[in-house]
């Protein structure tokens, strides 16, 4: 899906203003956050575009609890233009000491002036006026959903999933995510602002890091990638080696396939396979870095379930592989820190629709390890519906029977101190 382009004007447009914008077209759409940030204009840069993303990411990371403040306020159901509005400003009460509250509201109603009617901003001005109340009002003890800005069904899942660590998840989902870098050379010396971490590769971009000055030409070098620790756990559990044969499956837009290529000193070939759309040419630019005489690599689109051995070998690539990656589709649960607006997006059906086409996609990757080779199987879920539970019904089907499991190793954020997520290694014992 494309993003949203906005009729954003550079020099009249606040990033206050432009999060409002941003706001309002999340909650009357159907795009992700990313995607809309993505719309923004490339000139709305600096201090501009910081603004807008710092208050359109909080506004839906705290927006739940700003709903139920509001339940008190409003009879009526609100247009999204209004919501927007007091979503941005719900969020800067939130941040904001008590005694800069009036100013706040104050600069709301000002700006809102552009964007509604005068009937509208005398409604605003005036749930404005009750809303810090009502937001400091809501209470750890009485409603934790509301008060750590959750889904109430979500709350109540993960009381049963993880009863005596819930609040701990809850609480770690709030926090603004840390940024990273993964450095693929040897013996660096970080600059100020970029900080050594535990896990090897990985440093923490701190705020006294000047992106112009530090970040941005490792990038542009292409010698690092913004990328958070919890992406080493998979590729370092299928662990590739020098001149082997690897299927990345489902593997747009290409980061687990370029760590693939390193761990295999870009030696040998990969193969990534994902559904056609705008994310390939992405996969194809991270491939197309590391060719090399002693490397090759293929990019097929196509759709796992339907992929079959006579699809490769009628483009000259090897039916079975050494090692085949599957980093599945998933309700993201692991990684709601970082993606805020999934608390939005997911619905109670949808761990368990997740687990389904889990275990479908495991079962059509099967065939394409080769005997005495390896399958690892991954998401960014920290749900055992998601992980555990979809290996184990595999490995009692008719497709898992000579397959079992050596290894796994599972992320919860608020114990690993990053992103959750799961991967499962799976070795092939035997012919079919």
């Amino acid at each position: 899906m494309r993003s949203t382009k906005f009729n954003i004007s550079v020099k009249s447009t606040s990033g206050w203003e432009a999060a409002v914008l941003l706001t309002e077209a999340y909650i009357s759409g159907n795009q992700k956050s990313d995607q809309l940030l993505d719309g923004l204009p490339e000139e709305f840069t600096g201090h501009q575009r910081a603004a807008c993303q710092s208050l359109f990411l909080g506004a839906l990371r705290h927006g739940h609890r700003t709903l139920a403040a509001l339940k008190k306020l409003i009879r009526k159901k609100a247009k999204p233009g209004i919501k927007a509005i007091l979503l941005v400003t719900g969020y800067e009460l939130l941040d904001a000491s008590p005694e800069r509250h009036p100013k706040i509201i104050h600069h709301a109603v000002e700006r809102s002036k552009r964007r509604v009617n005068r009937f509208e901003q005398g409604f605003l001005n005036a749930v404005l006026r009750k809303l810090p109340s009502q937001l400091i009002g809501i209470q750890l003890d009485q409603d934790p959903a509301a008060y750590y800005s959750h889904p109430k069904w979500l709350l109540e899942h993960w009381t049963k999933e993880f009863p005596s660590d819930w609040g701990r998840l809850l609480d770690w989902n709030q926090n603004i995510p840390a940024s990273y870098l993964k450095l693929y050379l040897n013996g660096f010396e970080p600059p100020n602002g970029i900080e050594r971490t535990e896990w090897p590769q990985f440093y923490k971009i701190t705020g006294e890091a000047s992106w112009q000055e530090a970040v941005y030409p490792l990038l542009n070098k292409g010698i690092a990638y913004i990328k958070d620790p919890s992406t080493r756990l998979a590729p370092e559990l299928l662990a590739p080696k020098a001149g082997e044969s690897v299927l990345d499956l489902c593997a747009a837009p290409g980061g687990k396939a370029f760590d693939l290529a390193h761990a295999m000193q870009c030696c040998g070939q990969i193969v990534a396979v994902d559904l056609p759309g705008p994310r390939i040419g992405r996969l194809q630019e991270n491939l197309a870095t590391l060719a090399s005489p002693e490397f090759s690599s293929a990019v097929i689109e196509a759709d796992l379930l339907t992929l079959t051995s006579a699809d490769l070998a009628s483009q000259g690539l090897p039916q079975t592989y050494d090692a085949v990656m599957l980093d599945a589709p998933c309700s993201n649960t692991g990684v709601i820190q970082r993606r805020t607006d999934v608390k939005w997006r997911l619905q109670p059906g949808d761990i368990a629709a997740c687990a389904k086409l889990q275990l479908d996609l495991l079962a059509a990757a099967s065939p394409f390890v080769k005997p005495g080779g390896r399958l690892v199987y991954s998401t960014c879920s920290i749900e055992q519906a998601e992980n555990q539970q979809v290996v184990d019904v595999f490995l009692c089907s008719d497709q898992g029977h000579d397959f079992k499991l050596s290894k796994s190793i599972t992320s919860l954020p608020w114990e690993t101190g990053h992103d959750g997520a799961g991967a499962f290694r799976l070795d092939r014992t035997s012919e079919k």
